[in-house]
């Protein structure tokens, strides 16, 4: 899991870490093990620029085992197709569908770069009562959100991992009504009168990127 504290920092690396484009050649005809041809060069040349999916990065013209995995690999991260073989369900081989994502992803640039950038945050407002506080703000991509609250300072683990983000040691949570998306409201019920509370709002997009607002804010109820 990635975990930026500040939106802002991840942003920087993020843009840091920006993957370079590199000219790849289309595939013109579907492929199949133990072929050797012009096409099966350019799908490894394509290939070998991703150590995740193929990390041999070898590049001989001929599609033996090793090519083959790195389809089933292709494959499976695209959810193209995860089960079977190349007869029965196109898995390991490059048949229409697979070419035409690698044919996509060639014409937008080739790879890019894994997301590493934490939610920005805009527009929080807060209102609260005797009795309760409500909290509404947007992200900058759909996340999941949520209040971490508590009447003494908060205190945090290095995160969980179910891609919630940061774990409170102690306090209570309230998830945002939006299970996933951009605009988030959090309303924290049956709160003490004339009472101070610490918070966390905590935003967590699809790929495990955290940002906060905090940590420990506070408020006083009325």
């Amino acid at each position: 899991m990635n975990v930026g504290t500040y939106s802002a920092l991840a942003l920087l690396v993020s843009v840091g870490l920006a993957s370079q484009v590199y000219a790849y050649n289309q595939i013109t005809a579907t492929l199949d093990q133990g072929q050797t041809n012009g096409n099966v060069t350019n799908l490894q040349t394509f290939f070998a620029d991703n150590s995740a999916i193929y990390p041999e990065g070898l590049i001989t013209g001929y599609f033996g085992g090793l090519t083959g995995a790195a389809v089933r690999r292709f494959q499976s991260t695209y959810n193209l197709v995860s089960s079977g073989t190349p007869g029965t369900t196109g898995y390991g081989r490059v048949g229409p569908m697979t070419k035409e994502k690698i044919n996509d992803l060639i014409a937008t640039g080739g790879w890019t770069t894994a997301d590493i950038s934490g939610p920005a945050f805009y527009n929080v407002v807060k209102n609260q009562s005797s009795n309760s506080a409500t909290f509404t703000f947007n992200t900058s991509e759909n996340t999941i959100a949520r209040v971490v609250y508590n009447t003494s300072p908060l205190m945090f683990n290095e995160g969980d991992m179910n891609s919630n983000g940061f774990g409170a040691i102690g306090g209570s949570s309230v998830n945002s009504f939006s299970n996933m998306g951009t605009a988030h409201t959090v309303t924290i019920p049956n709160l003490l009168a004339n009472t101070v509370y610490y918070y966390t709002i905590i935003a967590t997009d699809s790929t495990g990127n955290v940002s906060v607002v905090g940590p420990n804010n506070s408020f006083r109820t009325n």
